[in-house]
């Protein structure tokens, strides 16, 4: 894995924006959700999703409306440590991609993104399905390595890290990203 910095990058900075996947309640509570190194996936965002906002980077959350859960039940809400801020875009998914019948693409249009750091839930379904749907959609992607998290245990969140560079996806550790390389320059005074 690499360290990326807008300089390793084609896109220029102020086009990057955190991709936070189904991270939803019901998925990450009583469960032991685990990043690559082991850390609980939730205390690891927390980590991320301050760093990019740091930067001034936007954070986009993308919720799954899962047919067992109305849709403003607890169930479906965000948790609260990695919950969105006012203006945070938020969009809904059906399916895996969350490129698929979403406004994902028309809100990172309007935002002007072209390089998505993503991250969440889960590494075999949703994060894998909107990698390769960004990466079709030719958005510069980097995979937070120790960031999504799923079922199939560390060997599987290591194969999913290891195969994304076949498919043309960049993956990084969190920790290997300079977000202040990254972060949105201010808007020049008139």
């Amino acid at each position: 894995m690499l360290v990326a910095t807008a300089a390793t990058s084609a896109c220029r900075a102020c086009e990057t924006a955190l991709l936070v996947i189904d991270v939803q309640n019901a998925y990450v509570r009583d469960l032991d959700l685990t990043t690559i190194d082991g850390i609980r996936l939730v205390d690891r965002l927390i980590d991320v999703i301050a760093k990019a906002r740091a930067a001034g980077l936007p954070v986009i959350y993308v919720r799954h409306r899962d047919p067992r859960f109305s849709l403003g039940s607890w169930e479906l809400a965000i948790p609260a440590e990695v919950a969105p801020c006012e203006g945070d875009p938020i969009v809904w998914k059906s399916s895996p991609d969350a490129f698929h019948a979403t406004d994902l693409y028309s809100t990172l249009t309007q935002l002007g993104i072209r390089r998505l750091l993503v991250s969440g839930l889960a590494t075999t379904g949703c994060v894998d399905a909107t990698v390769f749907g960004a990466v079709q959609r030719k958005y510069e992607t980097w995979v937070l390595a120790d960031a999504h998290s799923g079922g199939g245990g560390l060997q599987t969140l290591a194969y999913y890290n290891s195969t994304w560079p076949a498919v043309g996806a960049t993956v990084v550790r969190s920790d290997g990203i300079d977000f202040a390389a990254l972060a949105c320059a201010a808007p020049a005074s008139p």
